[in-house]
């Protein structure tokens, strides 16, 4: 690398194909990138990277940045997704609240850790098309704290909203749900987590009884395998650097292909790898086109639920250029 080379400044998860970049593995032509310890699980960067925006570079729940470009915050991004999960598999309720169905959800207090965090909208658009359960007839509770995106006023399209503390049963950097506080209190009935929820105790059951049955019946019907991450840019950092999209979206295509070939792993995102590769869902590979489906999915459920003002084109979300040609990288 050049040592007259930019300097830029990433927060990334260090996991996946990122964790390339973060040990040097891959570089992006042109740029050195200084990381940040994010750990490996990205959450504990989000909130700052849509309100002080202190790094150059950073990987943001999908949902998120679709939010903080509406509310305006000078961010872009590459059609670069590190992470993508089922919904369903952090959906739980408690145990003796006769919720055994989705459409039992109707009236019920549902914990999220925000209103607009990734695995909320997912699974609402889910519930939406798949169950017929209209999500303005749940409760929606979130956390008060909201570690994972808290600084922006964005709206909530007339759902009924309450705040709550001790939903989030995150234990510090990690990202294994353990116990929900307000589900063991009563005071909530049922709680999105990410990262398949808390374990099932004497307190919680998952909302599905067989999880991976449940995301096959959202393939089934047409669904798409929703994207959890984004790899997000400063604009600013942009309008000074033009060839860094392109650069870094190369990167990450290299990136993607090294952990393709090296992933030796019989769980990929906590789904079982066999299952992944029959269904056709991995390997994957970044671009819009190929992705198109996916993104235009979640930007329809940001605009029927209100978390966004206006509807963008997927197009109008990545760096001019920056399209990816689609192909499948393995």
């Amino acid at each position: 690398m050049n040592a007259a080379a930019p300097r830029l400044t990433a927060a990334l998860g260090n996991r996946y194909d990122t964790r390339y970049l973060i040990d040097g593995a891959i570089t992006v032509d042109g740029f050195t990138l200084d990381f940040v310890d994010s750990g490996k699980h990205p959450w504990i960067s989000f909130r700052e990277m849509i309100t002080r925006l202190p790094w150059d570079i950073g990987e943001q729940a999908f949902s998120h940045y679709l939010i903080a470009r509406d509310q305006g915050r000078p961010l872009t991004a590459v059609p670069v997704f590190p992470s993508r999960f089922f919904p369903q598999l952090g959906a739980v309720v408690r145990r003796g609240a006769g919720i055994d169905h989705p459409r039992d959800l109707a009236g019920r207090r549902v914990g999220v850790m925000g209103f607009g965090y990734n695995p909320a909208v997912w699974l609402r658009g889910i519930l939406e098309r798949q169950y017929d359960v209209d999500p303005r007839d749940i409760i929606w509770v979130e956390d008060s704290d909201n570690r994972f995106f808290a600084g922006l006023d964005y709206p909530r399209g007339g759902y009924q909203v309450e705040r709550m503390a001790g939903i989030d049963g995150l234990d510090g950097r990690g990202t294994t749900p353990g116990p929900v506080a307000a589900l063991a209190r009563g005071d909530i009935d049922a709680c999105f987590a990410p990262a398949g929820g808390p374990p099932p105790d004497d307190v919680c059951q998952p909302l599905f009884e067989d999880r991976l049955a449940a995301c096959e019946s959202w393939l089934d019907a047409g669904g798409v395998f929703p994207i959890n991450t984004v790899v997000t840019l400063r604009t600013e950092t942009v309008e000074r650097h033009p060839t860094l999209p392109s650069a870094l979206y190369r990167a990450m295509v290299a990136a993607r292909l090294r952990y393709h070939e090296a992933t030796d792993d019989s769980d990929h995102m906590g789904m079982p790898y066999a299952w992944l590769d029959q269904r056709g869902l991995f390997p994957d590979c970044h671009g819009i086109e190929t992705n198109r489906e996916a993104i235009e999915c979640m930007i329809d459920f940001c605009s029927r639920q209100g978390v966004i003002r206006t509807r963008p084109r997927a197009t109008d979300l990545f760096c001019e250029g920056v399209a990816g040609d689609g192909s499948r990288q393995h």
